[in-house]
């Protein structure tokens, strides 16, 4: 069977959507809103972006087949929303981006159901067609956690709230408050970044220490033995955090999440030190990062355990002038889970 590659590479980007977590600039016209109706002829529930395939009549007449992408699986899953809402067969309008290399492509945002229900596929968006709304759950929307359960501790599922800014800016290399912080080396690495030459996460490429610690998909801390696991959703990621209290780099391979030695400042604030990081990148955009970098990570609970607040301070002598600090944080919710991400994509013709 032949099947179609088609490269998603982000979140939406209009004016009201959260931040991106990949960037469609490049694949979408994100100043612009489409609308289309038509019948669904296939649907893909699956990461890093759910598909739909539509047959449109044309305004000639004749039927169009439109490739259509949105937000994630585990968004949908994360904002509570049943993916029941659309199946194959139905006949939906939708809104979204227009892709900018394909004439018939769409990264929807809104979607007006068989029944007359509109889905928002992004947090924070306003309707378009109807008073009948399926959005995110109101806990998710307002982002507050839930302090019903302190005891315990950090060793929980942690949730993203939504509407809440990256931890790592996509645009560092190309502010002037990032740029002047940036050695000559990394200055030339940035400048000559192609995004749709060079993006490291493309065909669901895994994402590297430190920017996989800013993923909007829910984490959790596990015990195992006397160390500490950092579970993440985003590509089914581990982090082991060494607590032994001899524990050392020194001889450790490299590797994309680096090494990581943790220790307990107070009963609730762990900090954690990492080196040995080989991705290769600070932001994922065009800032680099190197084997000499440092990371050191604080995970900050709250006195009733409903709020996880984290900063992240990175020092680079090869692509750094100083330390850069990056802050964010998690809410609780008791039903939040981490599910399987199992990045998908389809072969190329």
């Amino acid at each position: 069977m032949i099947i179609r590659r088609v490269l998603f590479l982000g979140l939406l980007s209009l004016p009201v959507a959260s931040a991106a977590h990949h960037a469609i600039a490049g694949n979408y016209d994100t100043k612009n809103v489409v609308e289309v109706e038509g019948e669904v002829t296939e649907l893909l529930w699956r990461n890093p972006h759910v598909q739909v395939s539509m047959t449109v009549i044309g305004e000639d007449g004749n039927p169009q087949q439109w490739e259509m992408a949105t937000t994630s699986l585990s968004n949908i899953r994360r904002w509570q929303i049943e993916p029941s809402f659309i199946e194959v067969g139905d006949t939906i309008r939708v809104a979204g981006n227009p892709a900018i290399s394909t004439e018939h492509g769409l990264y929807i945002s809104h979607v007006l159901t068989d029944d007359q229900r509109e889905v928002l596929l992004a947090p924070n968006l306003d309707s378009r067609w109807s008073d009948q709304i399926i959005q995110a759950a109101e806990s998710r929307r307002l982002g507050i956690g839930d302090p019903s359960a302190p005891e315990l501790g950090i060793f929980r599922v942690w949730s993203h709230p939504d509407g809440t800014p990256t931890l790592i800016p996509r645009d560092i290399g190309r502010t002037a408050a990032g740029r002047a912080n940036l050695t000559q080396a990394a200055l030339q690495a940035s400048d000559s970044f192609v995004w749709e030459r060079d993006n490291p996460l493309r065909n669901c490429a895994l994402k590297g220490m430190p920017l996989i610690m800013h993923a909007p998909y829910p984490a959790q801390f596990l015990r195992d033995g006397e160390d500490i696991l950092w579970h993440q959703e985003e590509y089914d990621t581990i982090r082991r955090i060494h607590m032994a209290r001899d524990a050392s780099a020194d001889g450790q391979p490299d590797s994309l999440y680096g090494y990581s030695i943790g220790r307990w400042e107070d009963e609730r604030t762990l900090v954690v030190t990492t080196t040995n990081m080989n991705w290769g990148h600070l932001n994922g955009s065009g800032v680099p990062l190197s084997t000499s970098a440092t990371a050191v990570e604080r995970f900050m609970l709250s006195p009733q355990g409903d709020r996880l607040d984290y900063t992240m301070t990175v020092t680079d002598p090869v692509n750094l002038i100083k330390p850069m600090t990056f802050t964010r944080y998690w809410i609780y919710f008791p039903d939040g889970q981490v599910e399987a991400y199992d990045c998908v994509l389809e072969a190329e013709d």
